[in-house]
């Protein structure tokens, strides 16, 4: 229940958080060992680097290469976009 209903009794041991976070939803999220060191700020901008490396096919910042490509493979996801080996 969200806003101010009664005063309580401060050193009543009552959970203070009011929401969640929609981190605790990430399958990762338990085996973290520092879980509120994951900074909003630098997660926006790993995010946005790794779109514009794409976008922009900048040397080394690109994230569309064979290792990328194989880590489909193994997660078994997205088909179309496997590596196809050339024989030889």
């Amino acid at each position: 229940m969200f806003g101010k209903t009664q005063k309580k009794n401060p050193s009543s041991d009552s959970n203070i958080w009011k929401k969640r976070s929609i981190f605790f939803d990430l399958p990762y999220w338990s085996d973290l060992d520092v879980r509120h060191c994951i900074d909003v700020m630098h997660v926006e901008k790993n995010v946005c680097d790794s779109l514009i490396g794409t976008l922009l096919n900048i040397k080394g910042k690109t994230k569309d290469d064979l290792k990328c490509g194989e880590d489909l493979v193994d997660m078994g996801i997205r088909d179309q976009l496997h590596p196809i080996s050339k024989g030889q």
